[in-house]
């Protein structure tokens, strides 16, 4: 059989041959052109491909980060640490210095806010190009406006992460590179 053309319409694909349809299959994940259009266009193409570090002690979340970060379409390098001690460590080694910083505030042993503290007095964090958010359950307003008496912190963000807030944040930071 010749296949003479093959539609595709939402999550579903039809493959036709010799002007009958032979086989229909489901792709997954295959968006519509709806939700294709619909996608929202503001963040820049290099957003996909930064590197980002996250550091937070709560596996769970760890694992929502990443899925949220994949769907919203991140492709680039994810390095993720699960105390501050070994984040600080990662960046004194002079290891490639991340694009955007997502940093709990309540981690056992060493908080976001210390961590921040040793890589601001160290220099580990280069101005102009590493971008932090403070990343925590905390909605307290002392928690937010500490966080943001940081020079490298350019926002706060409750968990958990969405889209919308990965995208609020990463447009942010292209803001703040470009200028």
């Amino acid at each position: 059989r010749t296949i003479s053309c093959c539609m595709v319409n939402g999550s579903a694909a039809s493959v036709h041959g010799n002007g009958q349809q032979v086989r229909s299959a489901e792709l997954f994940p295959f968006p519509s052109v709806e939700r294709v259009r619909r996608k929202p266009m503001n963040v820049a193409p290099s957003a996909h491909s930064r590197h980002i570090l996250l550091v937070d002690d709560e596996d769970d979340c760890n694992f929502v980060t990443k899925l949220v970060l994949k769907k919203a379409g991140h492709t680039g390098r994810l390095t993720c640490f699960t105390s501050a001690e070994e984040a600080i460590d990662y960046l004194r080694q002079g290891q490639e210095a991340p694009d955007l910083m997502f940093v709990d505030i309540n981690m056992p042993r060493v908080t976001g806010f210390e961590m921040l503290e040793t890589c601001e007095a160290e220099g580990l964090l280069p101005n102009g190009y590493t971008s932090v958010v403070m990343f925590s359950s905390s909605n307290r307003p002392a928690d937010h406006d500490k966080a943001l008496s940081f020079r490298s912190v350019i926002g706060y963000v409750e968990k958990a992460l969405t889209v919308e807030s990965y995208e609020r944040v990463s447009s942010d930071h292209d803001r703040l590179r470009a200028s």
